[in-house]
């Protein structure tokens, strides 16, 4: 019985500099199909909601008379409307926006505010003059780090501060539609 000499082996497995660039390339081919194909979430939309109803049940529950925007103009779009604890612990009821040109404004509103709630408030925000809007004498603060600008209302009972991020004029629309929520 004479044995057979094994079969040699495949000179692609002995793997040479060309065979495996050969491989890399296909690889990467595949991975920058798939990188093409897949789709990216830029941003995620975040629902509506009904800032003027949390504002009602807020100022109803703590007494206070609480601001919320009426009448803006198309685009608007309430995303947030809160009323809880925040810095230092102070209960504050606030309310995010979007603008129609992708701009952000946030209402906080506070009793007994401390310093350290309106530095949070305006992150950090400097006093750059101040503004007379809706009737009333607004402080001016500038964050130059986010790019914002506040507005700070401080009345015996209540503080308001309303920031914008994007375009100033939609800061001046917010607050001139800034009314007392029903309580």
């Amino acid at each position: 019985m004479t044995q057979q000499p094994a079969a040699g082996r495949s000179r692609y497995s002995l793997g040479s500099s060309s065979n495996l660039v050969r491989s890399l390339l296909v690889i990467l081919g595949l991975v920058a199909v798939l990188v093409a194909i897949v789709p990216r979430v830029t941003s995620v939309p975040r629902p509506s909601v009904d800032a003027a109803g949390v504002a009602r049940d807020a100022a109803r529950s703590t007494g206070l008379a609480l601001l919320v925007p009426q009448g803006l103009p198309s685009g608007w779009t309430p995303t947030t409307a809160q009323l809880q604890p925040t810095t230092d612990q102070i209960l504050t009821w606030q309310t995010g926006w979007t603008t129609p040109d992708d701009g952000f404004v946030l209402l906080r509103q506070a009793a007994d505010v401390s310093p350290g709630w309106i530095s949070a408030a305006t992150t950090g925000g400097t006093v750059v003059g101040s503004e007379q809007l809706a009737g009333r004498t607004w402080e001016k603060r500038y964050d130059a780090t986010h790019d914002q600008t506040s507005l700070v209302d401080q009345q015996p009972a209540l503080t308001t501060v309303v920031t914008a991020k994007g375009d100033p004029g939609n800061l001046t629309a917010f607050v001139d539609a800034l009314k007392p929520a029903a309580g």
